[in-house]
C-alpha cells in the first residue's frame, strides 16, 4: 500500500501519539544511490524537511550502515541521534561509541582486513568502518560475477576469523557476530525516548529487521510503529513484503516527509 493512501488510516494514528519518533535510513532513502559510496548527498529538501520535524517530533534519528562518523557529518543536522554501522555505533556526548560486545572483536575485523584487501579487483572498494568492514563492488567491471565469485570466499573468511558476512546492495559486510541490527537499534531507540508512535523508512536489505521490528512493537502494542519501504528498480523483494507502507522512491520520501512535517504542524495548532 502506497503511504498516501494510508493518512487518514496507519499515519493517522502515528501522528496521534503523545511522543512521536521519525527514525530513517540514509543511502537509498533521503539521499539517491550513486556509483561511488563518497559521492552520497542527503538531498537538500531531505535534510531541511529532518531540520523542522525536529521541532515537532520527540525523536529524529538516523540510522546507517555507514560509520556513525560519517553519517553525521553527511547528513549535517545538529540534535538529532545518529546511530551507524547497522547499531554498533552511536554518537553520543559529542564521540563515537561502540557497542561494548562489538569492540572486543576489532583484531579479528583488521585480521580480515588483510584477507579482503587480498581479493580486492579493480573497482572494488574496501572500507575500514571500525566496527565493521564493507566491501562494495558496484564499479567493478561485472558486479554479478564478483557477487557470485567472492560471496563464498567471503562467507568462509568470515567465518575463520568468528565473524558473520551481510549482503546488501552491491556490498558485502563482514561484521562481529553479536546480536545487533537495525532492528534492534530501532528497538532501543523506542525505549530510550519513551516513544508512544513511531516510523522507520528504509530501503535495503539490512532495513528488514527494522521493519519487521516496527510491525512487532505495533502487534504487542509496545509502540504504534510502522515501517515505510522505499521502491526502487533493485529494491529487495524482503523490503516490500516486511513494509506496512511504499514511497517511491527519495523524492517521494520528501513528499512523505513534507506531508508529515504539515500533518505535525495542524495537530500542534
Amino acid at each position: 500500500m502506497h503511504w498516501q493512501s494510508a493518512t487518514s488510516t496507519l499515519l493517522q494514528s502515528v501522528i496521534s501519539g503523545a511522543r512521536v519518533g521519525l527514525v530513517t535510513d540514509v543511502d537509498g532513502t533521503i539521499s539517491p544511490i550513486v556509483e561511488h559510496p563518497d559521492a552520497a548527498q542527503v538531498t537538500p529538501r531531505s535534510r531541511a524537511l529532518l531540520s523542522d520535524l525536529r521541532s515537532h517530533l520527540a525523536l529524529v534519528a538516523v540510522i546507517s550502515g555507514r560509520a556513525a562518523a560519517d553519517v553525521r557529518e553527511r547528513v549535517g543536522i545538529p540534535d538529532l541521534v545518529y546511530v551507524g554501522n547497522h547499531g554498533l555505533e552511536w554518537w553520543a556526548g559529542g564521540r563515537i561509541e561502540i557497542a561494548p560486545e562489538a569492540a572486543a572483536f576489532r583484531p579479528a575485523l583488521e585480521a580480515a582486513l588483510d584477507a579482503v584487501r587480498a581479493e580486492r579487483v579493480p573497482g572494488m572498494l574496501v572500507e575500514d568502518k571500525g566496527a565493521t568492514i564493507s566491501v562494495h563492488y558496484r564499479q567493478t567491471a561485472d558486479p554479478a560475477a564478483v557477487h557470485a565469485r567472492l560471496g563464498p570466499v567471503f562467507e568462509d573468511l568470515a567465518g575463520q576469523h568468528g565473524l558473520k558476512l551481510f549482503q546488501g546492495r552491491m556490498v558485502f559486510e563482514i561484521r562481529p557476530p553479536v546480536d545487533v541490527n537495525k532492528g534492534s537499534a530501532f528497538h532501543h531507540l523506542v525505549a530510550r525516548h519513551h516513544l508512544d508512535a513511531a516510523l522507520y523508512l528504509g530501503d535495503d536489505t539490512t532495513d528488514v529487521d527494522a521493519l519487521r521490528m516496527a510491525r512487532h512493537l505495533r502487534e504487542t502494542g509496545a509502540c504504534y510503529a510502522v515501517g515505510l519501504g522505499v521502491e526502487s528498480a533493485n529494491m529487495p523483494p524482503a523490503v516490500r513484503d516486511n513494509a506496512d507502507l511504499l514511497a517511491s522512491g527519495v523524492q517521494d520520501v520528501e513528499s512523505f516527509l513534507s506531508w508529515l512535517l504539515s500533518a505535525c504542524s495542524a495537530s500542534s495548532t
